[in-house]
């Protein structure tokens, strides 16, 4: 790897970083991309995967205070571990351009909706039948390509949560499926030879962390959804050209 590739990864992980510590996602969804570009997806997944559990435990921690102000999180936590252990042993098995169509096929139907009917909400009955799966599926996403923001961030942003409650139930279900991923990944050996590469990326992680916390504070909560819906949108491009590379 060039200095100038080594350069785009690091700015990479650092812009990835700054936006998860100010919404509570966006670190593998910025990061993971760009990383692929100049490494296989399996390094990719393997070198962010202690780094972005590192981060999602610290902002369950800093905002525990909101957790019952979030509905069925433990089962949709429960449904995702399960999830991320078979997307992980899924990894070497399933082609991951299907699950990428998969996934923007689903987040660009909720950014449709959301822009076609701004008021758009999940009821309680959808709410309460769709947990389980849904949780399950955001796991099978994190386990076998390391991205899963953009499923548990479309679910939650649809449940209209306050701000501070959205990013702790999204960082407590990142936390728990990236502490399976984590596992699995450990016990395969996929951090052999890589630990210096998570060290760096871990450091970077760390920076961004008081930054985007004091960035978060003077946004206004208008601005923040904003902001998660374009992420979502930003998710849906990289997706596209990812796949674009690939069938190349």
């Amino acid at each position: 790897m060039s200095g100038t590739d080594l350069a785009v990864v690091v700015a990479a992980v650092l812009v990835g970083g700054l936006v998860k510590s100010i919404t509570g996602m966006g670190l593998p969804l910025v990061a993971i991309p760009i990383m692929t570009m100049f490494m296989p997806t399996e390094t990719a997944v393997a070198v962010l995967a202690l780094p972005n559990l590192a981060q999602n435990m610290f902002l369950v921690y800093r905002f525990r205070g909101w957790h019952s102000a979030v509905r069925r999180l433990p089962a949709f936590c429960v449904a995702g571990v399960l999830g991320a252990l078979a997307g992980t042993f899924a990894l070497d098995v399933v082609d991951e351009r299907v699950l990428q169509i998969a996934l923007l096929v689903m987040v660009a139907g909720y950014l449709i909706s959301t822009v076609t009917h701004p008021d758009f909400e999940i009821n309680e009955r959808t709410e309460r039948i769709g947990t389980g799966p849904v949780g399950a599926l955001s796991g099978l996403f994190q386990g076998a390509i390391g991205i899963s923001g953009p499923i548990v961030g479309t679910w939650h942003h649809g449940l209209k949560l306050h701000r501070d409650a959205f990013v702790f139930s999204i960082a407590t279900v990142f936390t728990l499926t990236g502490a399976a991923q984590a596992s699995v990944l450990g016990a395969q050996g996929k951090y052999t030879g890589r630990w210096a590469a998570i060290a760096v990326v871990a450091l970077i992680v760390l920076i961004t962390v008081p930054i985007g916390s004091r960035l978060r504070t003077r946004l206004p909560v208008q601005w923040f959804h904003r902001m998660v819906l374009v992420l979502l949108a930003v998710s849906c491009v990289s997706i596209v050209v990812d796949l674009t590379r690939s069938f190349r």
